[in-house]
């Protein structure tokens, strides 16, 4: 009779145990990260951030139109009375869409720390507009499969580099979840550990990358304008490799350009194979004050559509190969100018002004600028998508081809008077879809396989006495790839043809 009641004050005890845990689970609720800086960086007013909002997005036109899947955005993450109208082209484009996944990479302005603060899981970040749930499973697995990530409360204390960029989406997104994480140092190691933890998370069709950054801070206009400039042409082409290194050396300034740089690695990694740059301005544009000033740049990076090729937007084209017509003059045209520029940044670090130009090199277009000193290779960069005037094309990739083409060292002054200048226009890239359509002689060729890519020019394998299969093999030791990779079908080729001319 013992036994049988104590059996039932157990029985009991582990009844009474059971209602409290349940009553205690449904009283569990995810912490909240508060707003850091509503009323500062933004209307703290619900109906007035709103207004606010809808404003920006309004505004924002024209936009290109994306034919593809858009796989990461950049953004500026100032007070959004300056940066909002910027950074509005970029997210106008989720618009009505699928989007239920936001990746959002930020650096840390006012706490130091090493390696990448991720603060979820089972955090809840509030704006006046309402709360915004973290997404566990990404966040957990940042945080326990990889190096260097960790939830750290005191990075998001006073943050305001991803806080900003939650009003725009709450207004384009419906149901979506966010996996913050906020970058401590931005050193070369750590910029690794993010690209590659960004990489190895699961990604689809309803996910996407944003990174948030200012660019130059505090110069005049005239003066910051050029170094954005330099890290905007990184972005175009695809380049976080250079963007990394100009901004290591002060070529180029980012707050976040560690988290823009592992963004855009990732992105490549999951098959972005075109940037545009979709608004660029600076907090003068609102202030009217030109003489100190803070750069933000709107930008997306998607996997335009196979049939569609590389090209794949309302951009102004370029011109076709049959209908890339450049006369005597404009091959003179542009070699003088690809002089005087590379003559002019030599001796003062700006570049001419070149006034009215012939209409052929005013289009939009692509193209290589190669320094030889006495028959050998002194430097060589280009751009493969046209975005520029080819006569601007030709003045940029002119200077990078002189002081920075990591493979020498800089052009000095004394020395350029024994360079040769050649310069090779690019027809738009056309997606290879059988080797047989790949002609030595004719073609140059461009390779993307995750974040690898490489580009070799038509007369590279002239030069050489390369067959077809010797010079995809070679493409892809220039992208850093394994020389067969050419062979995968993750690869994506690309050929091209060029005008090619010298001094």
């Amino acid at each position: 009779m013992c036994r049988v009641i104590t059996g039932m004050r157990k029985w009991l005890l582990l009844a009474f145990v059971g209602v409290l845990c349940v009553m205690c689970a449904r009283d569990i609720s995810p912490a909240v990260r508060e707003p850091a800086v509503a009323g500062q960086f933004y209307p703290a007013d619900s109906r007035e951030l709103a207004r606010m909002v809808a404003d920006h997005l309004t505004k924002a036109s024209p936009l290109p139109e994306i034919d593809g899947r858009i796989i990461a955005l950049i953004v500026p993450h100032a007070g959004l009375v300056y940066s909002g109208p910027i950074a509005a082209y970029s997210y106008k484009l989720l618009d009505g869409s699928s989007i239920n996944k936001v990746i959002l990479c930020g650096p840390s302005h006012r706490y130091r720390f090493d390696g990448m603060s991720v603060y979820g899981p089972e955090i809840q970040w509030r704006t006046p507009l309402g709360l915004v749930t973290c997404n566990d499973h990404l966040c957990g697995a940042l945080v326990d499969k990889h190096q260097g990530f960790s939830v750290l409360a005191a990075a998001q204390e006073q943050e305001h580099s991803l806080e900003v960029q939650l009003p725009y989406l709450q207004t384009v997104l419906k149901d979506f979840t966010i996996v913050p994480i906020t970058m401590g140092a931005q050193d070369e190691q750590t910029i690794g550990k993010l690209a590659e933890g960004l990489e190895a998370l699961p990604f689809d069709s309803q996910t996407i990358l944003i990174a948030a950054t200012d660019w130059q801070h505090y110069m005049p206009a005239s003066v910051g304008s050029k170094l954005d400039s330099v890290g905007m042409e990184c972005i175009r082409n695809l380049d976080p490799d250079r963007l990394e290194k100009y901004l290591a050396a002060d070529k180029t300034q980012a707050c976040g350009g560690g988290p823009t740089v592992a963004v855009i690695k990732a992105a490549m990694a999951r098959g972005a194979n075109r940037a545009l740059i979709l608004k660029y301005g600076d907090s003068g544009d609102i202030t009217g004050d030109k003489s100190s000033v803070v750069g933000y740049v709107a930008a997306v990076l998607y996997k335009a559509r196979d049939d569609k090729g590389f090209k794949a937007t309302k951009e102004p084209e370029a011109a076709s190969p049959e209908k890339m017509l450049l006369t005597d003059a404009d091959k003179q045209e542009l070699l003088k100018i690809a002089r005087r520029t590379i003559e002019a940044y030599l001796k003062t670090g700006a570049t001419p002004d070149f006034g009215k130009v012939s209409e052929n090199i005013a289009r939009p277009g692509a193209a290589f600028v190669t320094l030889e000193k006495q028959g050998q290779l002194r430097g060589c960069i280009g751009q493969t998508v046209a975005t520029t005037p080819l006569y601007q094309t030709v003045a940029y990739c002119a200077i990078q081809a002189a002081v920075d083409d990591p493979r020498f060292l800089p052009v000095s002054e004394a020395e350029f008077k024994s360079i040769h200048i050649e310069i090779s226009v690019l027809t738009p890239l056309q997606r290879v879809r059988s080797f047989d359509e790949i002609k030595v002689g004719r073609d140059g060729l461009m390779i993307f396989k995750g974040s690898g890519r490489g580009l070799l020019l038509p007369q590279v394998a002239t030069d050489y006495g390369w067959d077809r299969d010797k010079f995809l093999r070679q493409t892809c030791r220039k992208a850093g790839l394994p020389s067969d990779a050419y062979l995968s079908k993750e690869a994506e080729i690309y050929r091209f043809q060029a005008i090619i001319f010298g001094e």
